[in-house]
């Protein structure tokens, strides 16, 4: 998986959600890192939250790296001016309360940017998706290849002010790969 959402097309994509990124930012599931080369250059320093902690690698960005789950954050209502998740919410056991978590934290006015690879709108490959996902979810560390986000986050209280759904260059070719990426706010 990790070849997918790190190939070059991926880290385009994914600068260009994080270009949006400013103010005090909380990064959801950092993994590895591969974002920090990624944020604009005014971004100085991250607080990130990651249940699995690794070694995250020296950055320019300072992180403030804190081990709990998305599900439940230790950090007061209206904290963060900008949330960011990129494909870390495939591999959340509860995305609804994990996405409440995120409102929750968002300073009104917020911004929660998303970038997740997820169901595809054909129903054929859709209906494949759903059969293989339990066997794919235990291979691939717990991640789901059938979830559709935009609904879930508007469920949450955000307001969608950007969304595309579009073919990516991710996954085995007979699952197709599609991504869903945008801007949500907390109003």
């Amino acid at each position: 998986m990790k070849k997918n959402i790190g190939s070059k097309a991926i880290l385009g994509i994914r600068k260009g959600v994080l270009s949006k990124a400013h103010g005090k930012i909380l990064e959801i599931g950092i993994g590895t890192g591969t974002n920090l080369p990624l944020y604009p250059s005014e971004v100085k320093r991250i607080t990130a939250v990651d249940s699995y902690i690794r070694n995250v690698p020296s950055s320019l960005i300072k992180v403030d790296l804190i081990n709990e789950s998305a599900c439940k954050m230790s950090f007061p209502e209206n904290t963060f001016d900008t949330v960011v998740s990129t494909f870390a919410l495939c591999s959340i056991d509860d995305l609804e309360i994990s996405l409440n978590e995120i409102y929750r934290v968002l300073k009104p006015g917020g911004q929660f940017l998303f970038l997740e690879h997820g169901k595809s709108k054909n129903k054929y490959v859709s209906y494949i998706q759903n059969t293989f996902n339990p066997l794919y979810n235990i291979f691939a560390y717990g991640c789901n290849i059938n979830r559709s986000y935009v609904n879930e986050i508007e469920k949450s209280g955000f307001v969608i002010e950007e969304s595309v759904y579009e073919k990516a260059p991710i996954y085995p070719r007979i699952l197709e790969g599609y991504i869903y990426r945008g801007v949500a706010r907390k109003f």
